[in-house]
């Protein structure tokens, strides 16, 4: 059995009311998508805002993987590591 790697989510000062004011959420998943569900699942009032219900990145938001914006990756498909940070902008 294979698990998840771990990263770091950090938050943006505007959404971290939807959090609980953490700045940074650990979470896992295989992929960028998967991380931040994990993510929503843990604070879902940030939900919304990040993931558009049919899966989609909500309009407004972008994702980086480490300085890479994820767009220029496998988008939210991109497969993580462990340790890796995600920031959400």
């Amino acid at each position: 059995i294979s698990e998840s790697p771990v990263v770091t989510v950090h938050i943006p000062p505007l959404l971290r009311r939807y959090t609980g004011g953490f700045e940074e959420i650990t979470a896992s998943g295989d992929t960028v998508l998967e991380a931040i569900e994990a993510v929503c699942h843990e604070h879902p009032a940030i939900g919304p805002l990040l993931i558009k219900a049919d899966g989609s990145l909500a309009e407004g938001i972008s994702l980086y993987l480490g300085a890479t914006c994820v767009t220029e990756l496998q988008g939210l498909a991109t497969p993580l590591i462990l340790e890796e940070l995600i920031s959400i902008c």
